[in-house]
């Protein structure tokens, strides 16, 4: 039997810059190497092996070998929504460069929320399939039934069927940069999939933002769901 939940223990592992730097980095939802991981968090080869080895003794990460390469990713989906939670009651880290500048600047338009999209692009495309009809209203943390596959948006993308999985077909995740609901849940995974396969976005190599590319721009300017005006670069 067990008194309550331990949130001290999890706190303890997130709370140190790196870990937490790391943790943000897998949130693009892709496997990184540990040399990866050091770069992104500021240290040394051998700190980021130790800080390592503590989200993966917490569960928080999971890791694969590949060959003679070890990769890290994010151990769940929930791991990932604590993640996004938890940014929404933290406070913001000073910019401090111009690069700093542009990489918030572009995570604010459009990035990777562990398997679906997060960001102002995130929010249109959710605002748009909820008006449409596509979802029934989008909650934070909540299911949505799934009214309809028939949009522009998602003939374009060959979106006909959703892929199959335990995930719901579609819950809300809050937008720690707009602070309102996004798409998330199997519909969620299969636009932000379809979006990269179909080149309308790319991602970058250093961070979980995405580029909206200038073939995204058009398909997205032309169905009337983004303006190509705030296009990320």
């Amino acid at each position: 039997m067990y008194a309550d939940y331990d949130l001290a223990t999890t706190g303890r592992v997130i709370s140190d810059p790196a870990r937490a730097a790391m943790l943000l980095r897998m949130m693009d939802g892709q496997a990184h190497t540990a040399s990866d991981l050091a770069r992104c968090a500021g240290v040394s080869a051998s700190a980021a092996s130790a800080h390592l080895r503590r989200l993966v003794d917490s569960r928080l990460v999971t890791v694969t070998v590949a060959g003679r390469r070890r990769l890290h990713t994010l151990s769940s989906a929930e791991v990932a929504s604590a993640i996004e939670a938890l940014a929404l009651v933290s406070p913001l880290l000073p910019v401090e460069s111009l690069r700093q500048a542009g990489t918030g600047s572009r995570l604010q338009i459009a990035r990777a929320c562990y398997s679906h999209l997060g960001g102002q692009l995130a929010v249109a495309i959710t605002t748009e399939l909820v008006g449409a009809g596509v979802v029934r209203a989008v909650a934070c943390g909540e299911q949505s039934a799934i009214g309809s596959l028939e949009h522009p948006l998602l003939r374009a993308l060959h979106i006909t069927a959703l892929p199959r999985g335990s995930a719901p077909a579609a819950r809300g995740c809050q937008d720690w940069t707009e602070r309102t609901p996004h798409l998330a849940g199997r519909l969620g995974s299969a636009l932000m999939a379809a979006m990269l396969e179909h080149g309308w976005l790319s991602r970058r190599p250093r961070d979980r933002a995405l580029t909206i590319t200038e073939r995204g721009t058009d398909q997205l300017g032309g169905i009337g769901v983004w303006p190509g005006r705030i296009a990320a670069s």
